[in-house]
């Protein structure tokens, strides 16, 4: 890569948009947290609430290398849906996937391939009554900023496509399935998860508890979601002082620290978009959740309130500056500035986890500027953010990809 070419590449990332955007569909009661896109999965409809009815079956135990259990499957108007049960996955916990033989297919092989992989056992943790919360989530011992606090396993993964797809005797009776045939350990901690929106028992945990993640599914291309039984246990919080993110490899979720925990302190993630402004959280929350946020932040006095939606406001007109900017239009020094100014506002509203394309931006525009300590150091930053709170085991590399060239020529 020659300095010309470095220059042209970073004007052209400095001026291009990496917004991405959720489509969504209308929402029945409550649907699934989305930690990709930082808010709720919106699912397309519903199971009956008024039928509990449910399909009693003898489950004959058959030859497989992954499934314990004769699939229960449901034909669906385009694609037929079954719950196939595994009686110990990963960890000695066991795990029941709703999907399309298709995926199901491409989900067992990937579990498969996982046999002998290390599993956390941290009995560091305890479950603990809030007033006002219900259960929440409490570390025993001290935790340190980046620091796994937890890697829980997938005990129900269910596509989101399937409740429009079957009807809803049909759609109960694959949720059934799914939690009877569990063995008992893990049904219990399942059926022992909060419910806040109606239905059956099954669905209304799946619907207050389950997170969206997107798997390896043989090309189906069905939207999941999943429950992670000890992370349901985990209460929101505006400015968390932990960070989730799905983990495609293992198909669990991992909690890690975004700052330094005390023992005795509560985790907290966030459920939503961590740079929404009050009014915005609490609409939120209540229309997804059916509950009004009472973290910190949500019940600090009106001024300071008054004080992070001015940031949060801030923050977001400069990202779309920054998005926006053109060959005719960008300015490497107003740029500094205002990536600058997005990072003092990132760290002071907790917002450190999103800053990775700010520090990424910046190394392309001192490296175009022939500045290479500068731009080293900025791209590693962007390395190491991405590779903390991003990049995933099985997920997406391209970003990462993209810096470490970058730096193999800075440092050729």
């Amino acid at each position: 890569m020659t300095m010309v070419y470095i220059q042209t590449f970073a004007i052209s990332f400095a001026v291009c948009a990496f917004a991405s955007h959720i489509s969504a569909s209308p929402q029945c009661a409550n649907a699934p947290q989305h930690f990709d896109a930082q808010q709720p999965l919106q699912s397309q409809q519903c199971l009956d609430t008024k039928d509990e009815s449910r399909l009693l079956q003898d489950v004959q135990s058959f030859q497989h290398p992954l499934w314990s259990y004769e699939p229960t499957c449901a034909r669906g108007k385009d694609k037929k849906y079954c719950t196939y049960t595994t009686s110990e996955s990963r960890g000695d916990h066991a795990l029941s996937i709703i999907a399309t033989p298709i995926a199901a297919d491409a989900i067992s092989a990937a579990f498969l391939a996982l046999e002998g992989e290390p599993q956390d056992d941290d009995n560091s943790l305890e479950v603990r009554s809030f007033p006002g919360k219900g259960k929440g989530l409490v570390t025993t011992r001290a935790v340190k900023k980046g620091e796994r606090i937890l890697l829980d396993t997938a005990h129900i993964i269910a596509s989101s496509h399937f409740p429009p797809q079957v009807t809803h005797l049909q759609g109960k009776a694959l949720l059934s399935a799914a939690i009877d045939q569990l063995p008992q350990t893990d049904r219990d901690l399942v059926l022992a998860l909060d419910q806040s929106l109606g239905g059956s028992k099954v669905e209304d945990i799946m619907k207050t508890n389950a997170f969206a993640c997107q798997l390896a599914d043989g090309d189906v291309d069905d939207a999941y979601m999943c429950l992670f039984p000890s992370v349901a246990r985990i209460n929101h919080a505006c400015q968390p002082n932990a960070h989730a993110r799905f983990v495609p490899k293992t198909m669990s979720m991992e909690i890690k620290a975004q700052r330094d925990i005390a023992a005795g302190e509560e985790i907290g993630i966030s459920y939503g978009r961590i740079d929404l402004k009050h009014a915005d959280r609490q609409a939120l929350y209540r229309e997804g959740w059916n509950f009004g946020c009472t973290c910190p932040l949500c019940t600090a006095s009106q001024y300071e309130i008054a004080g992070s939606d001015q940031r949060r406001t801030r923050f977001a007109q400069l990202r779309r500056m920054l998005e926006n900017l053109t060959a005719e239009t960008y300015d490497a020094q107003q740029t500094v500035a205002w990536e600058k100014e997005v990072m003092e506002i990132g760290l002071r509203e907790g917002l450190e986890t999103l800053l990775a394309q700010d520090y990424e931006r910046l190394a392309y525009v001192y490296a175009g500027h022939g500045m290479m300590e500068d731009a080293r150091r900025w791209a590693k930053m962007a390395k190491e953010s991405l590779l903390e709170w991003v990049v995933v085991d099985g997920g997406p590399e391209n970003q990462v990809r993209r810096i470490e060239e970058l730096l193999r020529e800075l440092d050729g």
